[in-house]
């Protein structure tokens, strides 16, 4: 027996289980009416043109399209015109705020055209476009204009865009990709479902005053393109071409204080790390210190449950990475540390229930235990600060040199096992994006550290035989490794890597004056070190006074290698007349140790326990007190008796 199945068509719309009749579905704007949809067109059937579906469709549970294969390239504009306006008038219609958020991108978009028009066009991204109450675009002054005072102004809506002069401008998922992939293993104290959302609805990346989520999203987006240049995957922007609205971000954080404040000047002085024009990042993550606790972060929050909940964990994040940056910008310039914390009771972070239950467990497991890494190097670079260079004087000469040697192991030793941890979660980077958890930084920040422990400081003294030695030798290995980041794209050429550079060219300077040998071993290392320096942009002025005293101080090294090896040949030469007519280079060394410790007073400050070397002219105090009137007999015995000397011994400064 067979069954037939007819189809009837109700007259009127059928009403629901309420009783009520269906509201009138919303139609294609009369401006652009498209045609019949595909399967009433097929049908021959009047279409009602509604969307997303026409009423026919609906009642026969059929899916609804409006395109066709031989008539897309004729009602394709048309269709998607009218579902843009479409879409807009929905949007506006049940999302609250979007309609003055409509008003204030068309504002922003009016206000880029002027700003294209002007003098510098799209190679200008400093032009600040201000809207006023009334409604009205006007072009501000650039931001960093100290000239300018900006608190006369009228309080509206700032709106500056992310702009360069390359063509090939990367897109935000890029900047945000490279952010996450790179900075966020670091401090990982950004929501990034947050930013997320914020990234759909602020597609062109604009800084909107008094708003903490543009802000905070201008800000990752730049820190992510600083990432970017630095692996080599753009082209570096100029100061020029690119200026942050500092006093902008900085009154609001000031005027707002709150966790978003918190977060927003830590990125704040992430990205003033690479800027040479910006504020010192000492000053600003001193502000970033004093606002974290006063939030109370440096507190322990007792809470009932077994687990802690996402936003206590996220405050955790947050604590730890003010003082993750806090002692790295401390420990780089050789000052004491602005977050202050005796006892830190402040869990360290750890994976949530949810990040836990998600798909994305074992990369956010990864990225904790890079996270966990390196506040464990934040915190050996604090305790050698506090153990080595912020020591009082008056504890450091109660110390025996038994007791100093003890501290000096320990430090050794808790060092080797930070270096053991890391080469368990080392693995490579093909991209050059990530470099905290890559073999070459992990050696880098190895002999740092070593470096940091046996630097010559009153805690350090007297020297052990054989310390300029092993001290000379450490410093070379963290120059080779440092170079290795360069030729790698791995090195960040910011305000840290030259504030290393300059206790490095302190000790290669001091370790020349102590040299046991007539052939200064690190001159290969002076070279790296000035590779480095010259890498800077030119907007680094400092760095550029840096390479141009080690250039002079390397060709010191190859005027003191000559005169040593013509030393050595006078042993067996009728007269040694000649050394001594030749002109002396302790002045013109402890003429360049001076404008080292100058360049380094202005990069650091000029309270930097960097620059407190002791021992600089134990040697040449012992014979440089005599004048040009001593003997010339013995001075020539003294410099081939060094020279000539079975035992080593070290020349010192008298030589020079």
């Amino acid at each position: 027996m067979k069954y037939h199945t007819q189809r009837y068509r109700l007259s009127q719309p059928s009403p629901d289980r309420n009783g009520a009749e269906r509201q009138p579905e919303p139609r294609w704007p009369s401006a652009c009416p498209p045609p019949a949809c595909n399967r009433c067109r097929q049908y021959k059937k009047k279409c009602s043109k509604t969307l997303p579906s026409c009423r026919s469709c609906t009642d026969a549970g059929r899916k609804c399209s409006y395109f066709t294969s031989d008539r897309i390239a004729a009602s394709s504009p048309e269709v998607l015109h009218a579902r843009i306006q479409w879409l807009t008038q929905y949007i506006e219609d049940n999302i609250p705020g979007a309609a003055e958020e409509r008003n204030m991108t068309s504002i922003s978009q009016e206000g880029s055209q002027v700003g294209d028009k002007g003098e510098g066009g799209m190679n200008s991204p400093g032009n600040l476009v201000r809207a006023q109450s009334n409604g009205q675009v006007q072009k501000a002054s650039p931001p960093l204009d100290n000239a300018h005072d900006n608190t006369e102004q009228k309080k509206g809506t700032s709106v500056t865009r992310w702009e360069g002069t390359d063509s090939q401008r990367p897109r935000s998922l890029a900047c945000l990709d490279a952010y996450f992939h790179h900075v966020h293993r670091a401090y990982p104290f950004v929501d990034k479902a947050r930013i997320m959302q914020v990234q759909s609805a602020n597609a062109n990346v604009m800084l909107i005053e008094n708003n903490a989520d543009s802000m905070i999203l201008y800000l990752i987006h730049a820190i992510g393109r600083t990432t970017l240049e630095r692996s080599g995957k753009i082209s570096p922007l100029t100061g020029k071409e690119v200026k942050l609205p500092y006093s902008v971000i900085l009154q609001y954080c000031i005027e707002n204080e709150g966790m978003d404040s918190v977060q927003i000047l830590l990125l704040l002085t992430l990205y003033s790390l690479f800027d040479p024009d910006g504020p010192s990042p000492w000053m600003v993550v001193g502000i970033l210190t004093r606002q974290a606790m006063a939030q109370g972060l440096t507190s322990q929050r007792t809470t009932c449950a077994d687990h802690a909940l996402p936003s206590e964990e996220q405050s955790h994040r947050l604590f730890w990475s003010v003082y993750v940056l806090d002692r790295m910008v401390a420990s780089s310039v050789g000052q004491p540390p602005g977050l202050f914390v005796p006892d830190i009771h402040v869990p360290l972070p750890a994976v949530t229930v949810t990040e836990f239950a998600s798909a994305q467990r074992a990369e956010i497991s990864s990225m904790l235990l890079v996270t966990r890494h390196v506040i464990q190097l934040r915190r050996l670079e604090s305790n050698i600060m506090d153990a080595i260079f912020l020591r009082p004087r008056a504890d450091v000469r109660s110390l025996s040199p038994s007791d100093r040697t003890a501290i000096v192991s320990d430090l050794h030793y808790a060092v080797d096992n930070w270096y053991s941890d890391g080469c368990l979660i080392s693995r490579p980077e093909p991209s050059n994006v990530r470099i905290h958890d890559t073999m070459a930084w992990l050696n880098a920040r190895y002999y740092q550290l070593l470096m940091l422990i046996y630097y010559p400081t009153p805690f350090n003294q007297p020297p052990r035989p054989g310390s300029h030695e092993h001290l000379l030798n450490v410093v070379q290995k963290y120059i080779h490794y440092s170079h290795i980041l360069l030729e790698l794209g791995q090195l960040p050429l910011n305000y840290i890597t030259l504030t290393r550079c300059v206790p490095a060219c302190l000790v290669l300077l001091y370790c020349f004056g102590h040299a046991a040998s007539t052939v200064f071993s690190a001159k290969q290392e002076i070279q790296s070190c000035i590779a480095i320096l010259q890498s800077f942009s030119s907007g680094w002025n400092h760095a550029m006074a840096l390479a141009r005293i080690m250039t002079d101080f390397s060709s010191v090294v190859s005027i003191y290698e000559n005169r040593s090896a013509s030393c050595l040949v006078t042993l067996q030469a009728p007269t040694v007349l000649q050394h001594t007519e030749q002109r002396s280079l302790y002045p013109r060394v402890v003429s360049l140790r001076e404008e080292l410790i100058e360049v380094g007073g202005r990069i650091m400050g000029k309270a930097n326990c960097y620059q407190c070397i002791e021992g600089w002219d134990a040697q040449a105090i012992s014979s440089g007190s005599s004048d040009g009137s001593s003997s010339t007999d013995a001075t020539v015995t003294r410099d081939i008796a060094a020279l000539s000397s079975p035992l080593p011994r070290e020349i010192g400064w008298d030589f020079l």
